[in-house]
């Protein structure tokens, strides 16, 4: 067949995609709109073609990051709010602030004014810990989300 597509999301199929790929298409089914490809736990198997994208497409995705701030308390109860950058593989460097479920819960609590809230370019994690962080935004970058959860750093 021939014809070749990049992952761009990998949905549920942690095991058998990587975003960013090229897959060799073995069949397609235009009808389910399904895709048959090689993974890469070496199984052949249907795939929505929602999660590819044509070969020559820019999938941009994660190549490093690092902490913008200090951390003084990389805990679960931490209260601080650091900045992280985070460089694609197009170049693009973005940026985000992080938090914990406490940190959260504390600025919600001293900045809640109304009834609407609204934090934008903010992910929470479970701690401030080089691998915690680095996981999290691994996996936004599977699911094609850590571009939408960043800005562009200008």
């Amino acid at each position: 067949m021939d014809k070749i597509v990049i992952c761009n999301s990998v949905g549920s199929y942690v095991e058998a995609l990587t975003r960013g790929k090229e897959y060799e298409v073995i069949a397609e089914n235009e009808e389910k709109e399904q895709i048959k490809i090689l993974g890469d736990n070496n199984r052949a198997r249907w795939f929505n073609k929602y999660y590819f994208v044509p070969c020559g497409s820019n999938v941009s995705v994660l190549v490093k990051w690092q902490f913008d701030d200090v951390i003084h308390d990389s805990s679960e109860k931490s209260l601080q709010h650091p900045e992280i950058t985070v460089i694609l593989s197009d170049g693009q460097k973005r940026w985000c602030s992080i938090c914990t479920k406490a940190g959260l819960m504390e600025y919600i609590e001293r900045n809640m004014d109304g009834n609407i809230f609204l934090i934008e370019n903010q992910i929470i994690v479970k701690d401030f810990s080089h691998e915690v962080v680095n996981e999290a935004l691994i996996h936004l970058d599977q699911q094609n989300e850590l571009i939408s959860s960043t800005n562009l750093l200008n």
